[in-house]
């Protein structure tokens, strides 16, 4: 046999030997892998909601990590595994809720119209429209986590951080009024985000949390406050 006969054989071995797979085998691996993480999104989801029932129900401080694992049928190891601790876990809803319902998050909602809309009355009617979504789901926890911070050092943490981002988003929402020209003059851009702050959390738990006002009706007052103490007259 020639020489090159050997290389040849020894490179297609190199190619084809024992390390190589089916493509049916491959296709089928790849299939299970998709498979568990596809079970471990749908058990991290039902770790959410549970969890967001006790918040709600319970208080964040009454609430343990094995409660929440009975609730959704998971081990408190998956819990710990999937979020870190029970702040970690309480910050996760939150950010589920920040999504709020549709198919996109809210916040991306958001800035396609801020950055396409011409009309700066067009952004604050989408924006008072987000902000019910939204808050129909993160104004809840977000009292659960102010009374909680007043009485224990992680929701004390786990609340500033959430503050700490609710002025991040709300500044940058500002600044789409402010850069386009919309804003009263006189106004700061704190005092533009301060305004966002208000009618964004502690408006809507006012009114309908507390006062049973329909959503239509928060909508319609927060987008009338907005336009009268943000535009140009």
């Amino acid at each position: 046999m020639h020489p090159m006969d050997h290389e040849f054989k020894g490179a297609n071995r190199a190619r084809t030997g024992p390390r190589s797979r089916p493509a049916a085998q491959r296709s089928a691996r790849r299939y299970d892998s998709a498979g568990r993480r596809e079970a471990a999104e749908k058990r991290r989801l039902l770790v959410l909601d549970a969890a967001r029932a006790r918040f709600l129900s319970d208080g964040f401080v009454a609430t343990t990590v094995a409660q929440v694992a009975r609730d959704a049928e998971v081990s408190p190891e998956f819990i710990y595994k999937a979020f870190g601790s029970k702040a970690e876990l309480a910050a996760a809803v939150w950010d589920r809720a920040l999504a709020g319902r549709g198919e996109r998050p809210a916040y991306t909602r958001s800035d396609e119209v801020s950055s396409s809309a011409h009309d700066p009355r067009v952004i604050l009617r989408n924006w008072a429209v987000l902000s019910a979504e939204v808050s129909e789901l993160g104004a809840p926890l977000q009292a659960m986590m102010r009374a909680a911070a007043q009485v224990d050092a992680d929701a004390a943490r786990m609340f500033t951080e959430v503050e700490r981002q609710r002025e991040a988003r709300m500044t940058h929402n500002a600044a789409y009024l402010i850069e386009g020209g919309h804003v009263r003059p006189g106004l700061t851009a704190d005092q533009v985000r301060d305004i966002l702050l208000l009618v964004a959390g502690e408006l809507y738990e006012s009114l309908v949390l507390h006062r049973g006002w329909p959503t239509d009706a928060y909508i319609e007052l927060a987008y009338r406050f907005l336009a009268s103490t943000l535009l140009p007259e």
